[in-house]
C-alpha cells in the first residue's frame, strides 16, 4: 500500500525523508492544521515546534479518523509531558518522543502505518544501568575483550554516558566524544575520520566518552544519530555504554537505535526499588518502553539470604534474567588499577557468565564465530571454585600490594 500524508511543520526534512521511501506517494506540507484537500490522506503528522498541543482537540474534530501523529518539542517538564499524553491519548493522537530525530519520526509514523519495524538494528547493541556504580562500564569492556575473540566481526566500543569517559579501564589513546563535538553538529564526521579516532585494543576498538563537564547535557539528538549511523557502517557490530543517566539524547539515541539491549542491575536496593522504578515511568513508558525491551544481568551477584535473590529481581523488574555475573570481591579494582581485564583475572563463573553474554549476542546478531578460538572449559565443581578463587585473590593482592 502507498500513502499521501500530510505534514504540519516548517521543517521541510520531513517532506524530503517521507517522499525517499517507495510506499509515500504524495507528501503535502501546511503551516495550519485547518488545511483542506481534495485528496485523500492516510495520516498527519503535526510538529510540537508549529503547533501546541492545546490545538490538538480541535485538529482530531477537523480531521475525523485520520491517523494523527504529534512529535513532542520543547517540553520543559514532566508534568507537561504527562499533560500532553493525556491530551494525545484522549484524542486519539499518537504521541513522538522529543528525543527522536527526523529520521526516527518519519520511521515510527511509517512503521504504525505499515506496521513494519525499520528503526532498530539487531547489530548495534547497548548496555544500561539501574543505577550509578552498577558495573556497565566494565561488563561491556569484558564483553567486547570476549567478542571480539570469539567472533571473526570488527568490534567497536562507544561510551555514551557523558558522565562517564570509561577511559581507566584499559590505556587509551584515542579520541573523546567531546572531541569531535564540532563534527557531529555539522555531520561531518565519516566512517575514515572514525577510523582514525578511536582507540585499537587487541580484540576491539573504543571510543571514549565525554570528559568535558561543561558538555554533559549539551549533546543533541541529531548529534548522537550521526555518531551511531557512522559506526554502524564502519564496524561490524557496535556495542554502546549507555550508563546509568536517562535522562539525555545519548540514552535516548542509543535505546531507539538497538535491537538488543541489556539492563544492568546489583542487589542493591536503591537500584531496582528507587531510581530505575522513576526512570522507567517518567523516561521510558512515554516512548512506549516496556520492560520486555530489557535483557536482564544481575552484576557482583553473591548468594546470601539477607539479599534480593535472582527469581525476586526478576519479578521487582518485570524482566527474564539471561545470567549473573558473580561478584569477584578484590579482583575488580584489582584489574582496573592494573589495566586489565577481569575475564583475565576473574574466576571461571565470571568467565561462564560472560560466555553466555557473548553467545546471545553472537546468535542474535548473526556473528561468524572463530573457530579457533574455544570456549572455556566447564566449571569446576563448586568447592574447587571456591577454594581457587579464594587462593587466586591472595595471590593477586600480593602481588599488587
Amino acid at each position: 500500500m502507498v500513502f499521501t500524508l500530510a505534514i504540519v511543520s516548517e521543517d521541510i526534512s520531513y517532506k524530503e525523508l517521507f517522499q525517499s521511501h517507495d510506499n509515500v506517494e504524495l507528501c503535502l506540507t501546511f503551516d495550519k492544521p485547518s488545511f483542506e484537500t481534495t485528496v485523500e490522506v492516510h495520516g498527519i503528522l503535526i510538529d510540537g515546534d508549529t503547533i501546541s498541543y492545546r490545538e490538538l482537540p480541535n485538529v482530531r474534530k477537523l480531521h475525523g479518523d485520520i491517523p494523527i501523529f504529534y512529535k513532542l518539542s520543547g517540553v520543559p517538564s514532566q508534568v507537561i509531558t504527562r499533560n500532553i499524553q493525556l491530551v494525545c491519548s484522549g484524542h486519539e493522537i499518537i504521541p513522538i518522543s522529543e528525543q527522536y530525530n527526523s529520521e526516527q519520526v518519519v520511521n515510527e509514523v511509517l512503521k504504525h502505518l505499515t506496521g513494519e519495524d525499520n528503526l532498530v538494528s539487531n547489530r548495534l547493541i547497548s548496555f544500561f544501568g539501574t543505577h550509578s556504580g552498577s558495573g556497565v562500564s566494565t561488563t561491556v569492556l569484558n564483553v567486547a575483550r570476549l567478542l571480539g575473540q570469539r567472533a571473526k566481526e570488527k568490534v567497536l566500543v562507544l561510551s555514551l554516558n557523558p558522565w562517564d569517559p570509561a577511559d581507566y579501564f584499559q590505556e587509551y589513546d584515542g579520541h573523546y566524544l567531546n572531541d569531535i563535538k564540532v563534527e557531529l553538529k555539522t555531520k561531518n564526521l565519516t566512517e575514515q575520520k572514525l577510523q582514525q579516532y578511536v582507540h585499537k585494543t587487541k580484540y576491539y576498538y573504543h571510543l571514549a566518552g565525554n570528559r568535558d563537564i561543561k558538555l554533559q547535557r549539551f549533546y543533541q539528538t541529531e548529534e548522537i544519530a550521526h555518531l551511531i549511523e557512522v559506526a554502524k557502517n564502519s564496524f561490524d557490530i557496535v556495542l554502546i555504554d549507555g550508563g546509568c543517566h536517562f535522562d539525555n539524547a545519548c540514552y535516548a539515541q542509543s535505546f531507539l537505535s538497538s535491537d538488543l539491549k541489556f539492563l544492568i542491575t546489583t542487589q542493591e536496593t536503591k537500584g531496582y526499588r528507587n531510581y530505575y522504578p522513576l526512570v522507567f515511568h517518567q523516561l521510558l513508558e512515554p516512548i512506549k518502553g516496556t520492560p520486555d525491551d530489557f535483557i536482564l544481568l544481575i552484576n557482583r551477584y553473591r548468594p546470601n539470604y539477607s539479599l534480593i535473590n535472582e527469581k525476586d529481581l526478576q519479578e521487582e523488574l518485570e524482566m527474564s534474567l539471561l545470567t549473573s555475573i558473580p561478584d569477584q570481591d578484590v579482583l575488580g579494582p584489582v584489574s582496573v588499577k592494573q589495566n586489565e581485564f577481569l575475564y583475565d583475572t576473574g574466576d571461571d563463573d565470571y568467565k561462564n557468565a560472560l560466555e553466555t553474554i557473548v553467545n546471545t549476542i553472537i546468535g542474535k546478531a548473526n556473528l561468524t564465530r572463530d573457530e579457533s578460538e574455544q570456549p572455556i572449559e566447564e566449571a569446576k565443581s563448586f568447592f574447587s571454585n571456591l577454594f581457587g578463587r579464594k587462593k587466586k585473590q591472595e595471590g593477586l593482592v600480593r602481588k599488587y600490594e
